[in-house]
């Protein structure tokens, strides 16, 4: 799955990461990553360790991930990884790449099921530095609205193209689900589609009640807690 979560964070919480940055320091990314991957990381990353915002930044951007439907629906996530800040001026990029299976969030591991980039720049400010994607039916390209996601597998190879002009700044986590299997949570997507529209259309019927019960079933069947 390949989703566009519109404005995941809000106003208030989008102000708070402006602050972060306008008053953090930033470090060479390619610190926070493989051997394999050190010579086509070309960006730098917020320090958040000693920033006396911290907590309230992933408070906020923890909240944000676990309250939202789309989310909840497609990643039913078990744990994050803590959310990075990334900026790239012009000249910077990040190569074709693929991440780390296994990650650490608070000394404890996560398996990287699914990436997640929120957008923190206005598009219009800065050119190049999409985020692309390589799928088995091509490359796909995002580039999104201050505030808003794109949610992706992170099995997928993906790049940031290099920024030509302006400043690109993101924030990159990576979630575990409960649910391992790729295909299967795609199928459980799906019924938490059908149940979201049965329920505005026809909230006593029994069709919803159905959608609910085999959703719950499965998770029940394939979730890993």
């Amino acid at each position: 799955m390949y989703l566009r979560i519109p404005q995941l964070l809000n106003a208030d919480t989008l102000k708070l990461v402006d602050e972060l940055i306008a008053t953090g320091n930033f470090k060479d990314g390619a610190e926070t990553t493989g051997i394999p991957t050190k010579s086509v990381k070309k960006n730098v990353q917020l320090d958040l360790e000693s920033h006396p915002q911290r907590e309230e930044f992933l408070r906020q951007v923890t909240q944000a991930v676990n309250e939202n439907p789309i989310i909840r629906s497609a990643a039913i996530p078990r744990r994050m990884t803590l959310p990075l800040v990334s900026k790239y001026g012009p000249g910077m990029s990040y190569g074709w790449h693929i991440d780390n299976a296994l990650m650490f969030a608070m000394g404890n591991p996560v398996r990287s099921d699914l990436a997640c980039t929120i957008f923190i720049s206005n598009k219009k400010d800065y050119d190049g530095g999409d985020l692309m994607v390589r799928t088995a039916s091509g490359d796909i390209r995002a580039k999104l609205e201050r505030g808003d996601a794109f949610l992706y597998p992170a099995t997928s190879r993906h790049q940031v193209t290099e920024v030509t002009s302006g400043e690109r700044l993101a924030i990159v986590f990576w979630i575990q689900s409960m649910i391992a299997d790729v295909g299967k949570r795609e199928i459980l997507h799906d019924l938490g589609v059908a149940y979201d529209l049965v329920t505005r259309q026809n909230p006593t019927s029994d069709a919803l009640q159905a959608i609910q019960r085999a959703q719950a079933n499965l998770v029940r069947r394939w979730s890993e807690v």
